[in-house]
């Protein structure tokens, strides 16, 4: 794949190309990485492999917006085919549950950087199982000043960068900024998700951005907040925007082997055969 020569830097005998400091690999025989889910001697990535096979993994998935489909036989969701999300495809190796849901809030609200690089290493081997153009871009969701002077750190720019150096991919760190300090998402309803969204980004550069761009962010929910970043990315100049997310939240009515979601897609799917 594309992808694997870049991947191996993730790999343990890689590390001193990854770190690129001395002092990082003289840290790592003092002290041996540990595994950030049950503190076992975990290698170089931070987690073990018992702790990596109990991952809930995404199974068969739109390859749009990565929820669960009701057959394996399709690959687009019937939300997606009646409504296109302004983006291509969601890259994400997780389903928004018990244990990833803990390595996700480790890294975002405890700043456990080692949980962060974990995610990150994930999302790139999710890439590299896939065929697809490599992004020119790789662009961090972005947080408000306000938020990220009381958090003290953007999680999403943390996974962009190391992603993207792990991929060789560009890091467009503050082309794509926030204007509105929006009320945190949890919570709220998707249409009140929508409105809190709304108008809350902007491109912030003299040219255009990249013609074809990663998103990056560590959950995608309802999508609302990567929808509306890819709309401003679009309408800046983008052809195409591709999601990375770590996690994927997948609602009850979404759960795979929905027959109601199911039927839903066969019914579109069989409709815009018959338009084309």
């Amino acid at each position: 794949m594309q992808y694997e020569k870049h991947l191996m830097a993730c790999q343990p005998q890689k590390t001193l190309q990854v770190d690129s400091h001395w002092w990082s690999a003289a840290l790592n025989l003092l002290l041996p990485p540990r595994c950030v889910l049950c503190g076992q001697p975990s290698g170089t990535i931070c987690i073990c492999e018992p702790c990596k096979a109990d991952l809930p993994r995404l199974g068969s998935r739109c390859l749009r917006c990565a929820l669960p489909l009701g057959s394996p036989r399709d690959t687009i969701c019937g939300a997606c085919i009646q409504n296109p999300p302004p983006f291509s495809r969601t890259v994400c190796p997780l389903q928004y549950e018990f244990p990833a849901n803990r390595l996700v809030q480790s890294f975002k609200f405890k700043r456990q950087l080692a949980a962060g690089r974990v995610l990150s290493h994930l999302i790139c081997e999710s890439v590299s199982e896939q065929d697809f153009d490599i992004p020119d871009m790789i662009i961090p969701v972005p947080l408000h000043k306000l938020r990220l002077f009381t958090r003290g750190f953007n999680q999403a720019y943390e996974l962009a960068a190391y992603t993207g150096r792990i991929l060789n991919i560009p890091l467009g760190a503050g082309v794509l900024r926030r204007q509105r300090n929006t009320k945190a998402q949890s919570g709220l309803s998707r249409k009140q998700r929508r409105k809190n969204m709304r108008g809350a980004f902007y491109w912030h550069d003299s040219g255009k951005p990249a013609r074809h761009i990663a998103l990056i962010d560590d959950v995608m929910t309802t999508g609302t907040t990567v929808t509306e970043c890819a709309r401003v990315l679009k309408r800046a100049g983008a052809k195409r925007v591709d999601i990375w997310v770590a996690a994927r939240a997948i609602p009850v009515n979404r759960q795979a082997g929905d027959p109601q979601s199911s039927s839903q897609t066969q019914s579109l799917s069989a409709n815009t055969a018959q338009r084309s």
